[in-house]
């Protein structure tokens, strides 16, 4: 009897070292990818948050093109087409607007023939 609780102590306390490096490994390893995934999630916010500030400048620029153009400053035949069509969408937004105040149904929108731009292209980065 005596014989069979030292064997089992000196089981015991030969499992618990090597429990207890099997959870300091796990610990270790689920600390590694927990940095990793808070590594991804910085870099995937300030992507996307540099993606946003390039957009606010495309936006800027647009903005300025457009009062450059007005005020007869610069001249340019797509420019001048992607004014125009702005212009337009405005004028429905504003009668949309309108009828919606009234109460009526929106006029149906006009479907541009370019809707992505007037040459089709995409800026570079996108």
């Amino acid at each position: 009897m005596e014989e069979k609780k030292l064997e089992e102590k000196r089981l015991d306390g030969k499992k618990e070292p090597e429990l207890g490096l099997l959870l300091g490994r796990l610990w270790g390893r689920s600390k590694v990818e927990m940095e990793k995934a808070a590594r991804w999630g910085r870099d995937t916010i300030a992507l996307r948050q540099m993606r946003t500030d390039r957009d606010r400048m495309y936006q800027k620029l647009g903005k300025e093109a457009r009062h450059l153009l007005e005020a007869g400053e610069i001249r340019h035949p797509g420019l001048e087409r992607a004014a125009q069509s702005i212009l337009e969408m405005e004028q429905r937004i504003r009668e949309a607007e309108e009828a919606a105040r009234m109460g009526e149904r929106a006029p149906e929108p006009k479907l541009s023939e370019e809707p992505a731009g007037e040459t089709g292209e995409t800026p570079q980065g996108s």
